[in-house]
């Protein structure tokens, strides 16, 4: 049991007021049960991760019962009991109080369904739609992802050792789908990390696509990544925009895949906590309502592979469309093939069975095998003379070493099922050090650490030429002197062993693609390393390194500017790694670098400005999540962090929101920073437009003017700042119908930008396309016409195709062409934004609502007016959700309206 100490009812009674102390009593809703369960926890000054371990449950499973997304399961039984027991809450009075808090808010969920969407969040068309259309109304595409299976991982003639029965009889189960089959459709394999579930599922999706099955692979170890993944055979199936947004994600998926008439496959890979990744809400995982469905009623196959195979995850027993497969380790003889063709076959390591025996010792896991016969071929390749004794040169001193040194402990041993029973069992952790022993023999003696700090970035392909920065690795207490030579021999040696893989990769920037030098950890292997217990005791150390290396990487780079955006692509994931890594490791303020804030906010503005807003979201919440618990409540980087979750929704066309977000920030950093603070005149600004875009124009003047004045004073009048508020004043003018006034405005700012910024500066290209708007509406339309369209081929080049600005130019152009009496041009595009914009950003989003309108007053034009009646109708409908009736678009929209039924009649 882990040291606590005991909660009392008697000292409830006595802090019932004090919200810094958990009690029962105050619960309502899920959220508050998760607040007052973290109070529990955070008293005795535990982990999740550590509370885990004792529990046998999940670490994300355990922390959604801490973030109150659900509550904890009633399967195991006994599982709340036992939490609460772990965190020292051991009286009975207090754990009956617990127990009545669960029941009154499980009661209140089964009966009006989560209390946390009572009174839910509106975008700004005033729907609220269920959780999965959140997603869309913010990209479509919020993770970039690969529904193709990795076949490059085994070759088109690759043979699998052990395995050759399972995968007969899974091609023969998908090659045979039919309506009539009785034979289970979900097929689960499960194992110990490293067992080759993923390589069994791999050769089976190999054998699909050679019979023409249809065949897609997800990767299910991450939420976010196995939605984009669903959410991309929805719309390869040819489901509906708007039936995304508003309906269920999972159900969706599941009628388009039913509805398929020839055999499909589905491999859900790595979905090692089921009922994070594959349920629905907390519910069970096979209950028919997440991701994981029968797929008996069609022509499907589903294959999961994980390491889970417990009765709470899969049923106990499972339903009959679901059987679970152990891929379990390789006999002996098997595996003494394995190494003995990896080891070279020299006759020197020993014998057959000498070989069998080191692969029985290795328990038959074949990462394990593969490392361990990489190991002693490498050895065979040394000098005689730089074989030490204490290194295994043979099978038998090989399986010596191992017996010297077991892990019975190790991380990975805690995943196995079932693991060997004996003194002598050892783990891939121990194989691994042995690798790294064979390393630092050979000089590399940096080896062991150097992985450990590939472990503290993120899971993407790391760019190693831009971080692994030696002079700042060398500076660090963790690593001695490192010079460049010896990292790449490092990393040589490393992939030399299997421990990593280094490849290259072409990537587009602005002067083209280039190659790109990456390095991948295998996933294991980052896990194991992560939470080595160097990286524990030195959590700290570790942060700070990763915080300086990928700080360098990205100094000097604007995550707003397209000519950096390569460089951000590569390295946003690994920008958020060391919030994980303090999250994970418990830091608190003092130990945890605030800069580490910083680097992760940055990297979410780097998604905003490509217009990834689903995935900026979801970083910004991640920041945000980390930068409150570390950070005091007024601290400037807080601020910042505040300040640019505001613009985000801004950017969403979460307008009302975004206000309210930017009044506050306005205000705590008047009070914190000062009136005339260059972040505090950043937010001033922003609340200005935001006002503007709500049909406030009075206030965002007046806000727009002092702001100007007060920049031009403390930045000076050329100052990127101070320019963005000038542009602002046209702005305010052209709203105002004052469109001579806007242009002359434009020209200046025109001129200021180019000159200060260059011509390709983002903000350059916005004043741009300001001024061809002033022109367009001075009756210009040949001139803006023009320069709309040498607009849009540069947006395009530099920000892509289908950014928001991009769109926002064709959108300008579109009014122009419809107003020229272009109007098959107009309407072509206009057809084309509109379908862009909804999958962009979602139906109801201003811009979106902008370009159905146009395209209503185009069919009116094409004499199509059933069409025009209704397309206008329904922007009406949503624009007085958004805006409410009062707004001039409102206002607009039903003039124009009742201007085509009166035409009609």
């Amino acid at each position: 049991m882990l040291p606590a100490e005991p909660y009392t009812s008697a000292l409830a009674v006595a802090l019932l007021d004090d919200p810094t102390h958990p009690d029962p009593r105050r619960i309502a809703t899920r959220k508050d049960f998760g607040r007052e369960l973290t109070l529990v926890k955070d008293a005795v000054g535990l982990t999740v991760r550590r509370l885990a371990g004792e529990l046998d449950v999940p670490p994300s499973t355990l922390g959604g019962y801490f973030a109150g997304t659900h509550l904890p399961s009633l399967q195991p039984h006994g599982l709340l009991p036992r939490l609460l027991r772990a965190c020292g809450v051991v009286d009975r009075e207090a754990l009956e109080d617990w127990h009545r808090a669960y029941w009154r808010v499980k009661r209140a969920t089964d009966d009006h369904g989560s209390q946390e969407t009572r009174e839910p969040e509106t975008d700004q068309a005033g729907y609220t739609g269920p959780a999965s259309s959140a997603l869309m109304a913010d990209g479509s595409r919020p993770v970039s992802v690969s529904t193709r299976p990795p076949l490059g991982r085994v070759g088109g003639d690759h043979e699998i050792r052990g395995r050759e029965a399972l995968v007969r009889m899974l091609v023969t189960a998908v090659e045979g789908s039919s309506l009539l089959r009785e034979d289970p459709s979900v097929h689960v394999l499960h194992g110990l990390g490293g067992c080759g579930k993923s390589t069994v599922a791999l050769v089976t999706a190999r054998a699909a696509l050679a019979a023409e099955v249809r065949t897609w692979w997800l990767v299910a170890d991450d939420m976010a990544v196995l939605t984009a993944g669903m959410l991309s055979i929805a719309m390869e199936l040819g489901a509906d925009p708007d039936e995304l947004r508003l309906g269920s994600l999972q159900d969706i998926v599941w009628r388009l895949l039913e509805g398929l008439e020839k055999p499909w496959l589905l491999v859900l890979d790595n979905a090692d906590d089921p009922p994070g990744a594959l349920s629905l809400g907390g519910r069970p995982v096979t209950d028919g309502t997440g991701w994981l469905r029968d797929a008996g009623h069609s022509l499907g196959t589903v294959i999961v592979t994980s390491c889970d195979r417990s009765e709470s995850s899969w049923g106990a027993p499972p339903p009959p469309w679901l059987v679970l497969h152990e891929v379990e380790c390789l006999p002996a003889v098997v595996g003494a093939d394995v190494l003995l063709e990896l080891a070279g076959r020299k006759d020197d390591l020993g014998t057959r069975t000498e070989a069998a025996r080191v692969a029985e010792r290795l328990g038959g896991l074949p990462l394990a095998l593969i490392l361990a016969g990489r190991y002693l071929a490498e050895i065979a390749d040394m000098p005689e003379s730089w074989i030490t004794p204490d290194l295994p040169t043979g099978f038998s001193s090989y399986l010596e070493s191992l017996k010297r040194g077991m892990e019975p402990t190790s991380l990975l041993a805690a995943k196995a099922a079932n693991p060997p029973a004996g003194p002598e069992h050892v783990t891939v952790g121990r194989t691994w050090e042995l690798a790294l022993d064979l390393l630092a023999a050979r000089g590399l003696t940096e080896a062991r650490r150097i992985l450990q700090l590939l472990a503290c970035l993120g899971s993407t392909p790391v760019p190693y030429e831009l971080v692994l920065n030696s002079q700042a690795i060398s500076a660090s207490s963790l690593f001695a002197p490192l010079s460049p030579r010896l990292t790449w021999e490092t990393l040589r040696g490393l992939e030399a062993l299997g421990l990593i893989d280094l490849t290259t990769a072409s990537v587009g920037g602005p002067n083209g693609d280039r190659a790109v030098r990456l390095l991948t950890l295998h996933p294991v292997v980052r896990d194991v390393s992560r939470w080595h217990a160097d990286v524990r005791a030195m959590s700290g150390d570790f942060v700070s390194l990763t915080v300086a290396l990928l700080g360098s990487a990205v100094e000097h780079r604007d995550p707003k500017h397209p000519r950096d955006w390569a460089r951000w692509s590569l390295l946003t994931d690994h920008c958020a790694a060391p919030l994980d890594l303090i999250d994970d490791h418990g830091l608190e303020s003092g130990a945890a670098p605030p800069s580490a804030v910083d680097l992760a906010n940055r990297a979410a503005g780097y998604l905003r400005a490509v217009g990834q807003l689903g995935r900026s979201e979801a970083s910004y919440a991640r920041v945000r999540s980390t930068a409150t618990r570390i950070l005091s409540s007024d601290d400037p980087r807080l601020l910042t962090v505040l300040h640019d979750t505001a613009r985000l929704h801004y950017d969403q066309g979460r307008l009302r929101e975004a206000e309210q977000e930017f009044r506050e920030v306005l205000d705590l950093r008047q009070k914190r920073l000062g009136h005339d603070h260059p972040d505090t005149l950043t937010s001033r600004h922003h609340l200005g437009r935001t006002l503007l875009r709500r049909g406030k124009p009075k206030e965002a003047g007046v806000l727009f003017e002092s702001t100007f004045r007060t920049r031009s004073t403390v930045l000076g009048a050329t100052h990127p700042d101070t320019l963005t508020s000038h542009n602002s004043l046209g702005d305010h003018l052209s709203a105002r119908g004052e469109h001579s006034g806007a242009r002359q405005v434009y020209e200046r700012v025109l001129a200021l930008r180019t000159e200060h910024l260059g011509p390709r500066h983002p903000a350059t290209l916005v004043t741009r396309h300001y001024l061809a708007q002033t022109r367009y509406r001075s009756g210009e339309h040949a001139e803006a016409t023009e320069e709309l369209r040498s607009l849009a081929d540069t947006n395009s080049r530099l920000r892509g195709a289908d950014h928001p600005r991009t769109l926002s130019v064709l959108a300008t152009l579109a009014d122009v062409l419809h107003d020229s009496g272009r109007i098959d041009e107009a309407w072509e595009l206009a057809t084309s934004l509109v379908e862009r914009r909804r999958r962009l950003l979602g139906n109801a989003h201003r811009d979106t609502l902008a370009s159905r309108y146009r395209l209503g007053l185009i069919m009116f034009d094409l004499g199509e007016l059933d069409t025009a009646e209704e397309t206008l109708g329904d922007v009406l409908v949503d624009r007085q959700r958004a805006y409410g009736l009062r707004h001039p678009a409102t206002v607009m929209t039903q003039e124009t309206l009742d201007a085509v039924r009166r035409h009609r009649a």
